[in-house]
């Protein structure tokens, strides 16, 4: 089979994710090209029952590869592939490339592809916009407004570091630094400074006006997974019982009477969980849920691989 797929940041959590999944849908190992720095060329990661080696990202041909996936910030890499005619998919592009999200089992329209880029949603949005979506087709939505509680993986293998150097010097006695966060993270809550782009997207992929989508985030000490306080408003009158029956039909979606944790409900977990769906007696045309989710797997991968998926059957 010709080469029709690279995968950079080979050695990285999110690529790992998609390489866990991309044999599902039919990618061959002969297929498939891993890229990475050159310290790491050379090693091998297992793929299905192949193991492939990781070639270095500086050295690579794009010459004949149709597609790149890029979950990780390289301009450079991405101009190269672009210049060869190569379609480049991340979520770390820049504003200016299509913005592109596939649900599970969904038939969605391609973009007109004005460039070789395009951008997918971000995790958190990768998360809650199958929801959404779902929700939006039993009755349309109004408002949207979320708090995103992000766990120290947020900020990287650094944040996730950090937050267990404060752990051990506070259970120790000793002060605890703080570098990657703005203060102290362990046994803490720190409000973040709300990241535009996940607003618009929200309101982009919803179809809502910007000023209808509201999003706070929190930073929390926990080190892996999102969590996510959703609270709906629909233009028609909606029952808590036909919502959780549009939930549970997701893939990959459990809906949960039993209270939800974070350690035991997304921890390198492909699927989400909700909880606590409520509805107020007086107010039939609102909503509110609970959402726990690995942010890698269930947001990134998901759709990395989707979307691999549909570009290869209907446009590659």
């Amino acid at each position: 089979m010709d080469l029709r797929i690279a995968l950079a940041g080979a050695g990285t959590a999110v690529a790992e994710a998609i390489l866990e999944r991309l044999p599902a849908i039919g990618i061959e190992s002969d297929s498939l090209a891993l890229l990475d720095d050159e310290m790491r060329a050379g090693e091998r990661l297992r793929y299905g029952k192949a193991r492939l080696k990781i070639q270095s990202r500086s050295e690579f041909d794009f010459d004949g590869c149709a597609l790149l996936l890029l979950p990780e910030a390289d301009a450079e890499l991405a101009r190269r592939a672009e210049a060869a005619g190569c379609l480049v998919v991340g979520h770390l592009l820049d504003d200016d490339a299509e913005l592109f999200h596939v649900a599970a089992g969904d038939d969605p329209a391609l973009p007109a592809f004005g460039s070789n880029r395009l951008r997918l949603a971000g995790p958190a949005v990768a998360c809650l916009l199958p929801a959404l979506l779902a929700l939006d087709s039993l009755a349309p939505l109004r408002r949207i407004s979320v708090v995103l509680l992000h766990s120290a993986e947020f900020r990287g293998k650094a944040g996730v570091d950090e937050l267990a150097a404060q752990t051990i010097d506070l259970l120790n006695a000793r002060a605890a630094r703080a570098s990657v966060f703005p203060a102290r993270i362990a046994f803490d809550l720190l409000a973040e400074a709300s990241d535009p782009r996940v607003g618009a997207d929200l309101a982009r992929l919803t179809g809502l006006a910007d000023d209808a989508v509201v999003v706070q985030n929190i930073s929390v000490p926990v080190f892996h997974g999102l969590a996510a306080a959703v609270q709906l408003q629909f233009a028609d009158a909606v029952s808590p019982d036909a919502c959780i029956a549009r939930l549970a039909a997701l893939d990959g979606a459990q809906i949960e009477s039993r209270t939800v944790s974070a350690l035991s409900d997304c921890q390198h977990a492909s699927g989400c969980a909700i909880s606590h769906l409520e509805q107020a007696p007086t107010q039939p045309t609102s909503l509110q849920f609970w959402m726990l989710a690995d942010p890698i797997r269930y947001g990134l991968a998901t759709n990395y691989v989707n979307v691999t998926d549909t570009l290869l059957n209907s446009f590659l």
